[in-house]
């Protein structure tokens, strides 16, 4: 049995246009020797997919989970996703973060600057910028944060950001080539404005950043994340259409939360009388 693993270990498989062997690929995507085989396609690629999770976890994000698994072991440095607010962005980087030993995690705010997000950086990945003004330092202590054992940085909330910030993510963009290893997930709004993209047509077109926009959950998700599986089809329906599927909407319906609906959406009252209502619909 042994021997059958390791010549399974050996075979050459592709994880998003990066050639590795089986071995290596299905321990950076968290898969046993038997879901790592079955996972391979007929031309040798390697798809990701995570094994079956039980009910109550990230719905309808297994493609999601998938091409981050994908991301993890194949040759680009950063992954970009875009969402809108309440698209379930976080949970599904914490999803993925989970089997990541010591991550660097660092939350944007809107009022930060360059200088709080070098000290913010400096906290979570215990190296501080020599220079907290200047996008190249705070850079370098990114890296170094990564290079000192956490293989993976995440930076959420990332939207409409100070232009200092931008040019910090970009100068990330231009490390050396020995660094390729070290991963950056950055969460960012569906909205965020061309001026604050960090990368451009060429990076893509070069493999060093993907994206995935996420969507919301069908009709079938939507049921399941209001625990209501009696709801009669057109109030579902009437669900769907107005919230888009939006996992942080659906929550607060079935939760009956007027208040975190009215905080957190461009709902009238009115719309929200209805929400609340069709979600208790066949209870």
């Amino acid at each position: 049995a042994r021997e059958l693993l390791e010549t399974a270990d050996r075979r050459e498989v592709e994880v998003d246009g990066r050639r590795t062997t089986l071995g290596e690929a299905r321990r950076g995507l968290g898969l046993s020797p038997v879901e790592a085989l079955a996972s391979v396609d007929a031309h040798g690629r390697l798809s990701g997919h995570p094994p079956p999770t039980d009910e109550g976890t990230l719905l309808q994000r297994e493609d999601d989970l998938a091409f981050l698994r994908r991301w993890k072991t194949g040759g680009a440095r950063v992954a970009v996703v875009y969402g809108p607010r309440g698209m379930g962005k976080t949970a599904l980087a914490r999803a993925f973060a989970r089997a990541i030993p010591h991550p660097v995690w660092v939350d944007l705010r809107p009022e930060d600057t360059l200088e709080t997000f070098a000290a913010a950086v400096g906290e979570a990945g215990g190296t501080e910028a020599e220079d907290p003004r200047d996008p190249a330092s705070v850079a370098q202590a990114l890296v170094a944060g990564l290079a000192a054992g956490a293989p993976l940085a995440v930076l959420d909330g990332y939207g409409e950001v100070p232009e200092g910030i931008v040019d910090t993510l970009r100068a990330l963009m231009r490390t050396t080539p020995e660094l390729a290893n070290l991963k950056l997930l950055v969460l960012a709004q569906e909205t965020t404005p061309a001026y604050c993209r960090f990368y451009g047509e060429a990076e893509r077109r070069a493999g060093s950043v993907v994206e995935r926009h996420l969507r919301g959950l069908d009709l079938d998700g939507c049921r399941r994340m209001l625990g209501n599986p009696a709801i009669p089809d057109e109030d579902l329906r009437r669900i769907y259409l107005l919230t888009k599927g939006c996992p942080l909407y659906l929550q607060y319906i079935r939760e009956g939360d007027e208040y975190g609906l009215r905080q957190n959406s461009r709902f009238t009252k009115a719309e929200i009388r209805l929400l609340l209502y069709s979600g208790r619909a066949g209870t």
